[in-house]
């Protein structure tokens, strides 16, 4: 009784691993969808109402999906501070703060707009956050590519390890 207990925890616990790294990938793929859908929302103010900025990020606040939304809270948050600190610390700390299920190459493509937001004119705000756009896009077409490519081997080889290790155990 006490082998078959050990026995399905292992293989449990191999499988659970595999569909940890699915939900990474589904997590980081949410991410980068919602944060390019927002980039997109950015663009369309940027390019027709041009608000100041606590009110631009509070738009984007409200309208955008979760994670990106949590983001722009985090940045509206921090423009209370904006005297004291400059936008692109803010920006910066909020991409630290809610990290959305990105990996670090997603968040460096933010980073380089956050010295941007602000700063320049309309056309090049709005072409920058364009480009970051399209960047994260297309890295959201290569995590869902990967998780389709991928998602069942993921579960498979958590399983078979769990049954390497079962039958490595007894």
């Amino acid at each position: 009784m006490l082998k078959l207990l050990g026995t399905l925890l292992l293989l449990g616990g191999g499988l659970a691993l595999g569909l940890g790294a699915v939900k990474e990938l589904d997590a980081r793929a949410r991410g980068l969808a919602a944060m390019a859908a927002a980039l997109n929302l950015l663009e369309g103010e940027l390019a027709f109402r041009l608000p100041p900025m606590p009110d631009l990020l509070e738009t984007l606040a409200r309208r955008a999906a979760q994670p990106a939304a949590g983001f722009f809270a985090a940045c509206g948050r921090g423009m209370e501070h904006l005297g004291e600190r400059p936008f692109e610390t803010i920006w910066n700390d909020a991409l630290a703060e809610e990290p959305m299920g990105l990996c670090e190459e997603d968040r460096a493509v933010l980073r380089e707009l956050g010295p941007v937001l602000g700063r320049y004119g309309p056309e090049d705000q709005r072409r920058a956050a364009e480009a970051a756009r399209g960047r994260l896009e297309a890295a959201a077409e290569r995590v869902r590519e990967r998780r389709r490519r991928e998602g069942r081997a993921y579960g498979t080889l958590g399983l078979a390890m769990g049954a390497f290790l079962t039958i490595l155990l007894l």
